[in-house]
C-alpha cells in the first residue's frame, strides 16, 4: 500500500514538474496566467512532498491512517491531478476496510 502511495505522489511531483518546465519567462507567465496558477503550482509540490514523505515516514510528520490519506488525495485532485490522487484515493479505502 505504501507503494501506491509512494507513486501517486511520485506521479504528482512529475506533473507539477512538467507544468513548470513549460515556463519560458516567468514574469510573462505569472502576469499573462496570473498568480493564482503560480500558488496551485506551488501548492502541488507541498502536498506531493507531504504524500511522499507519509508513505517513507509514517507517523512522523503525517499519521499513516485513512483520514489522512484520503484528505491527501483530496487535495492532490484539486491542486495537482486526478490520477495520482485515484491511486491515494485507492490506498485510504483499502487503510479504512482494514480499520473496519
Amino acid at each position: 500500500m505504501r507503494f501506491l502511495t509512494i507513486l501517486g505522489g511520485s506521479i504528482g511531483f512529475l506533473i507539477v514538474f512538467l507544468r513548470l518546465y513549460d515556463i519560458e519567462n516567468v514574469n510573462k507567465w505569472i502576469q499573462d496566467i496570473g498568480l493564482g496558477n503560480a500558488i496551485f503550482i506551488n501548492c502541488g509540490l507541498i502536498i506531493a512532498g507531504f504524500t511522499i514523505i507519509t508513505a517513507l515516514k509514517p507517523d512522523n510528520p503525517i499519521p499513516w491512517n485513512w483520514i489522512s490519506l484520503i484528505i491527501l488525495a483530496a487535495l492532490t485532485w484539486i491542486f495537482i491531478y486526478f490520477a495520482p490522487a485515484i491511486l491515494i484515493l485507492f490506498v485510504g479505502i483499502i487503510e479504512l476496510i482494514k480499520e473496519l
